[in-house]
């Protein structure tokens, strides 16, 4: 089960901001039904003047000593690419937390050599 709380309104987004909160949502859930052993999900979004935050927290299994998969180094290189910051961590009571803080509109970071290989970014 997926709840979903924040912001009602949401204001215009850049279309690259749009194009990465969704991703990195997909992304999210996916790993949730893929390896937390979850129950619920929670995607949460809240906008400021200057930004908008995208969380995504289960009640499942957590982090573990797994390493970063493709999926999590995916989402990472997506936040780059629009100056945004994704940060893992444990949700509050268990579980895994993956919140993106991404600008209103992008700020570009410089291209990683690993984009110009074909890996990350799909």
């Amino acid at each position: 089960r997926v709840r979903r709380a924040g912001d009602r309104e949401l204001p215009p987004l850049d279309k690259g901001v749009e194009l990465v909160l969704y991703r990195v949502a997909q992304e999210a859930l996916t790993n949730v039904v893929r390896h937390a052993r979850a129950t619920e999900a929670r995607l949460t979004l809240r906008a400021s003047p200057r930004e908008i935050e995208l969380t995504v927290a289960d009640d499942g299994r957590g982090l573990g000593d797994a390493p970063e998969g493709a999926g999590l180094r995916g989402m990472r290189e997506r936040a780059l690419l629009i100056g945004a910051h994704l940060s893992l961590g444990t949700a509050p009571g268990g579980g895994t937390e993956i919140r993106l803080t991404a600008p209103l509109t992008t700020r570009p970071s410089p291209p990683s050599p690993r984009l110009h290989e074909g890996a990350g970014v799909t």
